[in-house]
């Protein structure tokens, strides 16, 4: 499973976190413990605030298919983090597809 993601064009590292904590549980791809510490920690608080903005809209909105969020992306100049669920993805941008990327950790982290 993690290996068809890094086998993704642009695909730096993939990594699935605890849900309860943050802390990495299977870290593929190359990343030093900092980072991977960092990525995790960032990943499960961007996961918490996706879902409550998506909760948010749902809310006042009042127009379904808000939530569940399916994801985030924080796109940097050189480099990109995405994430669903529990599974959160560096990406080179000049190599990667967001789309093909997104679908792969949503296919990944929801037959985890």
């Amino acid at each position: 499973m993690y290996q068809q993601l890094l086998n993704l064009a642009g695909v730096e590292a993939v990594v699935h976190f605890r849900d309860e904590t943050g802390e990495p549980w299977e870290v593929h791809g190359y990343l030093s413990p900092d980072d991977i510490d960092r990525l995790t920690r960032l990943a499960n608080d961007l996961k918490l605030v996706t879902q409550g903005h998506a909760d948010q809209m749902a809310l006042f909105a009042h127009q379904p298919g808000w939530t569940p969020a399916r994801g985030w992306i924080v796109h940097g100049v050189h480099r990109s983090v995405c994430g669903v669920d529990s599974m959160v993805a560096v990406i080179e941008n000049s190599r990667a597809s967001l789309d093909e990327v997104m679908e792969g950790l949503a296919q990944v982290s929801f037959n985890v």
